[in-house]
């Protein structure tokens, strides 16, 4: 019984830290748009590619029982995750820059942290696809390891995290409906520097 926990802490630590961006998305609801100016339409915009991403995926249920099953699904969701990263990483080189004085500047350190979160992904997911797996022991020390290397990157809170840390995006995301829901994101988070 012990074991089945710590697996299952060990499984949930990973799959946390490999979601800095998808679980707060999947939580996040919809809401109408506030015209409150370009700043606040163009953290909409942000703040609505986030919570597509974690829309489209959904976490694998832990199931000690058949740990080659789990373990294919772990790394089918970790790589369901990796594409989406991309996809949002796409999707923000659309977007462009935010409409606000130094833009340019959170612009370019946001997409270089979602990056890195992306490039720590990919590795740990294919460090993951190689452990051999056969059994509940197994399992849990490669889901430890992948944790472990995740954790590195466990910081990462996304894009509209960054952002948030310039002060007229700040307001921006605190105005914008769609950014309500996100973790670290509303206004009600505590502000960077």
């Amino acid at each position: 019984m012990r074991n089945t926990r710590r697996g299952r802490r060990h499984s949930a630590a990973l799959l946390s830290a490999a979601l800095g961006v998808a679980v707060a998305a999947t939580v996040s609801g919809c809401s109408s748009r506030v015209d409150d100016g370009p700043q606040v339409d163009w953290a909409s915009d942000v703040c609505d590619s986030v919570q597509d991403v974690g829309s489209q995926l959904k976490l694998p249920a832990a199931d000690q029982k058949d740990a080659k099953k789990y373990h294919a699904e772990v790394v089918t969701f970790m790589e369901a995750l990796e594409r989406q990263l991309g996809a949002l990483d796409k999707k923000m080189r659309q977007d462009g820059a935010p409409p606000v004085d130094g833009g340019d500047a959170a612009y370019k350190k946001a997409l270089k942290n979602l990056r890195g979160a992306r490039s720590s992904l990919a590795g740990t997911t294919s460090e993951l696809k190689k452990a051999k797996v056969t059994d509940g022991k197994s399992l849990k020390v490669a889901l430890k390891k992948a944790g472990e290397d995740m954790g590195k990157a466990g910081g990462y809170q996304g894009p509209a995290h960054d952002f948030r840390t310039d002060p007229a995006l700040k307001h921006a995301f605190d105005k914008a409906p769609e950014c309500e829901n996100l973790p670290g994101v509303g206004p009600s988070a505590p502000s960077a520097g």
